[in-house]
């Protein structure tokens, strides 16, 4: 099969051979129906992060407003701040952009006295966006979200045991007074969990296949590479519940793939750029420190297509950036993520889990060394290349591609410094030493997922050729597929490794 590297001028779609075609169709079908099955089985309230947005869509669909006290299930996670609903008026210490912010907001956010109120402290695009799908079916059917069916239990024999010697059981006939509960919120959630998570599903490995096409060296990098994009990473585990980390993972390869067709083609179609620069911003609204990939891409973009960058890349990229900001400063008053309050009176109100942080999160108040840190991001209990070892072969593939003669160059050394510098960003982050918190992972580099599977064809062609190659990738297929069917159960939980570790004695955590 003819194959071509990025940036040789191809732009016909190279032919797949028929073997390639079957295995992309199994592959394809069987992943997608997976994720969909998983998807509608698994309690659509996984945890606290995503009960953390699902308030919130409640909140804006029953309530019209950001503002969660209301909310039934708020009790039930810690994501969550404690703030006024008023502007404080702003001193002559306040910030250029607190003055900003308080000279446009209206006047109800000013004038009255001050009510503290409860709030996700996820960043609110996504959820309003949801709450904007729901809000026409869910007036339309007249059906609160928090609705819940009761139905009556039937009488049943049941075991009893007498009290008194001797010791003696009887049957009784008798009918449980709880009821049974159907919530009603699964039906309005559950299509929201599939048209964000398992459709990008589908259309990544759809378009990876063809990718695939392109830059797979062999048959046997094209094939071990499918197999690991569909089962050897944590998106497919994570793919079950609400999060922004597998959204902002789609969203990095959709612009990733619109980067590769603009290096493949002479004269670039515009609707490319566009791709490129909605889809890399919104990259950046679901994962902020992904606004570096933004920028990197922008001005590798504007180098060489320096008008289509400008006046249709920018203009695409300014939607999702705006409506952040907008979303943002509607829930809370202020541009500045309410991240960033992390470790002050938002979080740290009477009652709050943060005061007494357990398990994972005592770090972020007792923080392990730095040494120690990175071990486990890496090789640890929360290591990337520990629980899925096929990344150190996408490792491999990406120096490999370093010094090749091709514009493949670029797309490494962007993929090398974004990497580098996610890594810096968390290891010396002093607010957030915790490895994610309860999850399968380190979640928070997921949306560099897509990158290094670019790389994974070159990491693992040697297979081809070499028995002891192909072991090696297969051996670290099968720990990645591991990890990730150990996650699929409860993706907000403790990976096999730190599991492990703790059952030996080699690692405790406070509880």
């Amino acid at each position: 099969m003819r194959t071509a590297e990025f940036g040789d001028g191809m732009e016909a779609t190279p032919v797949r051979s028929q073997a390639r075609q079957f295995v992309a169709l199994i592959v394809i079908t069987v992943a997608t129906a997976q994720a969909l099955g998983l998807a509608l089985k698994s309690p659509t309230q996984l945890g606290a992060n995503d009960i953390s947005r699902w308030s919130t869509v409640w909140s804006l669909v029953e309530r019209g407003t950001y503002a969660i006290d209301d909310c039934p299930w708020q009790d039930k996670t810690q994501d969550k701040v404690l703030k006024p609903d008023k502007l404080a008026k702003p001193g002559p210490t306040s910030s250029w952009l607190n003055r900003v912010e308080y000279t446009f907001a209206p006047r109800s956010w000013k004038v009255g006295e001050p009510v503290d109120h409860f709030y996700s402290s996820k960043p609110p695009l996504l959820p309003t966006m949801m709450a904007g799908l729901l809000y026409p079916i869910r007036h339309a059917l007249g059906v609160p979200l928090d609705k819940v069916v009761e139905q009556k239990r039937l009488p049943r024999w049941v075991e009893k045991e007498v009290v008194g010697p001797p010791r003696k059981i009887e049957h009784v006939l008798e009918t449980p007074p709880e009821t049974v509960k159907w919530p009603v919120y699964v039906f309005y959630f559950k299509p929201l969990i599939v048209l964000l998570n398992v459709v990008p599903l589908w259309i990544f490995l759809v378009l990876y296949a063809r990718l695939l096409d392109r830059i797979a060296p062999n048959d046997w990098a094209w094939f071990l590479c499918l197999f690991g994009a569909a089962w050897g990473s944590f998106l497919f585990a994570f793919d079950q519940t609400l999060n922004n980390h597998t959204i902002a993972a789609s969203s990095a390869f959709f612009a990733i793939y619109a980067l590769i067709r603009i290096w493949e083609q002479e004269e670039p179609s515009a609707t490319w750029f566009a791709v490129a620069g909605f889809f890399a911003a919104f990259t950046a609204c679901n994962e902020l420190p992904a606004a570096l990939f933004g920028i990197l891409l922008f001005l590798m973009l504007l180098v060489r297509h320096p008008r289509r960058t400008l006046f249709v890349f920018l203009p695409a990229a300014l939607i999702p950036c705006i409506a952040f900001l907008a979303t943002q400063y509607l829930a809370f008053g202020q541009f500045k993520p309410v991240y960033e309050e992390f470790g002050t009176k938002s979080y740290q109100y009477e009652g709050s889990y943060w005061n007494t942080p357990l398990e994972m999160d005592w770090f972020n108040v007792h923080p392990e060394p730095y040494s120690v840190y990175l071990l486990h991001m890496t090789f640890g209990h929360h290591g990337v290349f520990s629980l899925t070892p096929l990344f150190l072969f996408s490792a491999l593939g990406l120096v490999r591609s370093l010094w090749t003669r091709s514009s493949i160059r670029s797309l490494a050394w962007l993929t090398l410094l974004l990497s580098v510098s996610l890594f810096a960003v968390y290891l010396f982050n002093p607010k957030a030493r915790n490895y994610g918190g309860s999850t399968q992972g380190l979640r928070w580099l997921f949306w560099l997922i897509p990158f290094w599977f670019v790389f994974l064809p070159k990491g693992v062609e040697g297979g081809e050729e070499r028995r002891w190659v192909r072991v090696l990738t297969l051996a670290a297929l099968l720990v990645s597929v591991f990890s990730v069917g150990y996650a699929m159960r409860a993706p907000w939980s403790h990976p096999w490794i730190l599991d492990a570790l703790e059952h030996l004695n080699l690692y405790s955590l406070q509880r």
